[in-house]
């Protein structure tokens, strides 16, 4: 069972706690910027279609549970495990974490006393892994899962905060640093630590388990605003553009911005300088985050049938629009799910924004 896994298992009391993948050493794309482009508006997207040689369909279809966002944004980059972002000459590359063989060896000889729950035994080797080298984030990681296990929050709060201090682009450093910080009752502190954790991983599973598991902590993840209830594909004869009706017709507008992105490269080109579809872009995303407000918002004046009762995702899209936080929920929700480690390489202003970003619309506390 993962070391993730198992921490989640830790108990606990409460006394008032398509493309192919770059080289290893590239960094990902950088989500680019709409804020120069005009975005079209939906009767701009429309009258194009209808203005198009290509042969559009539209049409009802029932979507999956959790929407299309499997086929929209499918995982295209794999990760490197646990990598650390080098910067050099305003570049930024992915590179592998720090390690030892000698610290490797300590570390897997004191797995069997871990799992076997002797955590003093195992501590031991883990201290000396860090010893052997002291840059080596896991091993501090390692170490820090012992005393925490032993019942040590404190002290494996000061070795969690040496891995994050050797490696700060990894997410389990900050992580565990939110684990151990709530069971010293510190919900405050761990919120700041989680939040680090969701801007270097978005997509973090442990989290979002730990915090079920534990409402004690006083935190919880939203869910995903964005779940498309429409999308676009390609046909033998066109594009096919198809939305789920049960979820109201804003998401016919959100499908008809995807099947024009599909159909017209000139339109990609115009927009992005390139008319590849290949590559994401958050220009694409905005523009259709933009039609299915549009549509949302022009079913509810008239009184749609479909909107009679509100759409709680678009209602929170809206007020994340509102706050001029769009390019971060693209970010967060659709980037990563392209590349799982789209954030780290990101400027610190824009991680900075992320971050603000997380704790307003992403992890909050307990009502």
């Amino acid at each position: 069972m993962p070391r993730t896994f198992l921490l989640l298992l830790l108990p606990l009391t409460f006394g008032c706690a398509t493309t192919p993948a770059p080289s290893r050493g590239a960094a990902p794309r950088q989500v680019a910027s709409a804020e120069k482009q005009t975005l079209l508006t939906l009767p701009e997207i429309l009258q194009r279609m209808e203005a198009s040689p290509v042969k559009y369909s539209l049409g009802e279809k029932d979507s999956p549970p959790d929407g299309w966002a499997d086929t929209l944004w499918p995982q295209r980059i794999e990760p490197l495990p646990y990598a650390r972002v080098v910067r050099e000459g305003g570049n930024a590359t992915l590179a592998p974490p720090y390690s030892d063989p000698e610290s490797e060896r300590l570390l897997a000889e004191a797995e069997p006393h871990f799992q076997a729950n002797r955590f003093d035994e195992a501590a031991k080797l883990y201290a000396r892994a860090t010893e052997v080298c002291p840059k080596c984030a896991n091993a501090w990681i390692f170490r820090g899962d012992a005393a925490l296990f032993a019942g040590k929050a404190e002290e494996a709060l000061g070795h969690y905060r040496k891995a994050a201090e050797h490696n700060p682009d990894d997410y389990r450093g900050h992580f565990f640093q939110g684990h151990a910080l709530s069971r010293l009752g510190r919900r405050a502190e761990a919120r700041e630590a989680f939040a680090t954790a969701l801007v270097l991983n978005p997509r973090l599973p442990t989290l979002r388990k730990l915090l079920k598991m534990y409402p004690g902590f006083g935190l919880v993840i939203t869910p995903d605003v964005m779940v498309p209830r429409g999308m676009a594909e390609r046909t033998e004869t066109g594009v096919s553009a198809v939305y789920d009706g049960h979820y109201g017709t804003a998401w016919l507008a959100f499908a008809a911005c995807k099947a024009l992105w599909l159909g017209e490269p000139s339109h990609r080109k115009e927009m992005t300088g390139s008319d590849s579809d290949t590559q994401f872009t958050s220009t694409e995303e905005l523009e259709c985050l933009n039609a299915v407000l549009t549509g949302y918002e022009v079913a509810k004046e008239q009184k749609d049938a479909d909107a009679a009762v509100p759409d709680e995702g678009l209602e929170r899209m809206e007020r994340i629009v509102e706050a001029g936080m769009a390019d971060m929920l693209v970010l967060f929700e659709l980037a990563s799910r392209v590349h799982p480690q789209a954030t780290l390489t990101l400027s610190d202003d824009v991680r900075q924004r992320l971050r603000a970003y997380v704790l307003e619309f992403v992890l909050l506390e307990r009502d």
